[in-house]
């Protein structure tokens, strides 16, 4: 008797209609396309905090050299040599407080790409809102071989690089190879190389500390080259005194200003002081950078 009603309660069983499949998979594919928007969120959330984590550290990094180093900030040697930006040699200055070169890496340096239209202060021998990928935009012969050199690009002959070679930092470059230049170990922290300027104004590269008026708008690394920002419309901003700001692109890199022909108009890429754009601020009063 058992054996007879499990055998009809398993014949009364019936499937899912083909209606109710339907709802199902509508159900399933609604839950994705609202979570969907969500994670993505989180996830550039999660990176823009390991962003600024990154930024955070290289800035006390930045503070440790300076005490070891008569209280001067670290110096990026300019163009000369047949290499334009040695943005690379402050990776290499840091290297005893910050051995892990990943920390350099911005997790949404992928997401944007390479190339992006120059802005109102554009490189050397590239005219204000032309388009071309990140680098001079222009050939250069280094030991007779021709490059079209990147930002990203670091100098194998550089020794700097040599010394952190020799300490085995690299096991996977060979620097005796054909080519001079290793692209990827940073993804644009770059630092800023305000030089000094006439009428006594401060520099940031390799200068004082002391010299600096304001530390607190003094900008060291601008995450990403100023016209191409990856932040939600904006760059994070690695200030002197340590903390990390995200600045929307329009209140660092004014389209409309001097360089652009407009000599009359004010622009909006300020610090507190009048000083601009972001390379300038803190360093005095009314500072023009460009």
């Amino acid at each position: 008797m058992q054996n007879q009603a499990l055998t009809r309660k398993q014949k009364t069983r019936r499937a899912f209609t083909l209606v109710e499949l339907l709802v199902v998979v509508s159900i399933i594919a609604l839950l994705i396309a609202i979570l969907l928007p969500s994670l993505k969120r989180a996830r550039n959330q999660a990176k823009d905090v390991k962003c600024r984590a990154n930024m955070h550290q290289i800035g006390i990094s930045v503070n440790y050299y300076s005490a070891d180093n008569q209280d001067r900030l670290p110096l990026i040697i300019g163009s000369g040599g047949g290499f334009p930006f040695r943005q690379y040699q402050q990776l290499f200055r840091l290297m005893p407080y910050i051995k892990d070169f990943e920390i350099y890496q911005c997790p949404r340096a992928k997401s944007v790409g390479r190339t992006a239209t120059y802005g109102p202060h554009p490189l050397p021998g590239k005219p204000a809102g032309s388009t071309s990928s990140y680098n001079q935009g222009r050939g250069q012969t280094i030991d007779g071989i021709n490059y079209d050199i990147s930002y990203y690009a670091t100098m194998k002959t550089d020794p700097l690089f040599r010394e952190a070679f020799n300490q085995r930092l690299f096991p996977k470059i060979d620097p005796s190879g054909p080519t001079m230049l290793i692209e990827e170990l940073y993804t644009e922290y770059w630092f800023n190389d305000w030089s000094d300027g006439a009428s006594g104004i401060p520099a940031i590269s390799g200068n004082l500390v002391n010299r600096i008026p304001y530390p607190e708008n003094a900008v060291v690394i601008a995450d990403a080259i100023d016209w191409n920002p990856r932040h939600n419309g904006g760059n994070h901003f690695l200030f002197l005194d340590t903390h990390v700001e995200w600045v929307k692109k329009e209140s660092y890199f004014d389209p409309k200003g001097p360089s652009a022909g407009n000599n009359g108009y004010t622009p909006t890429d300020t610090d507190a002081h009048g000083n601009h754009p972001y390379w300038a601020w803190g360093l005095g009063q009314n500072v023009k950078g460009y």
